[in-house]
């Protein structure tokens, strides 16, 4: 019976996981505020690291900041639901890893596609926010260990 409930929490959890994807991938490429297609010579490449946070502090606020707490709520399940798919991704430095290269295929798409602006600032976001992620999975999952244990 315990294997059961295991398996269909398993699929569960799979399901979930690729619906993430899914979705992170539309609302990068189909569902964007910036839907100009940019044309080769007028691809946009920001290279300048945490340029979002600098334009929040100096710029229009609101603005920015939902950019930034977008981009966070984005990310943060990558973190949290990659350790539940495989026991490989327990290890927080392989998951951060794969939430980086995720996040740079992800700005390399949008580059060769021409769909949204290319951002250091979103690689780096998104591996913090992954990291985030894996930090509250870690205290979940602890804490229910911890419940398990101590009764």
């Amino acid at each position: 019976m315990y294997q059961r409930i295991y398996d269909n929490r398993k699929a569960l959890t799979n399901i979930l996981f690729l619906l993430y994807i899914l979705t992170v991938l539309s609302l990068t490429f189909i569902v964007r505020e910036t839907m100009a297609l940019r044309t080769p010579e007028h691809r946009g490449v920001v290279l300048q690291p945490f340029r979002e946070f600098d334009a929040m502090m100096n710029q229009n606020h609101l603005f920015w900041f939902k950019q930034i707490f977008l981009n966070v709520l984005l990310f943060i399940p990558f973190g949290f639901l990659l350790p539940m798919i495989h026991k490989l991704f327990r290890n927080p430095i392989i998951t951060l890893t794969a939430g980086c290269i995720f996040s740079g295929c992800i700005e390399i798409t949008q580059y060769i596609t021409g769909r949204g602006l290319t951002e250091v600032d979103d690689v780096i976001t998104n591996t913090i926010d992954a990291a985030v992620g894996v930090a509250i999975y870690k205290l979940v999952f602890g804490a229910i260990q911890y419940n398990r244990i101590v009764g």
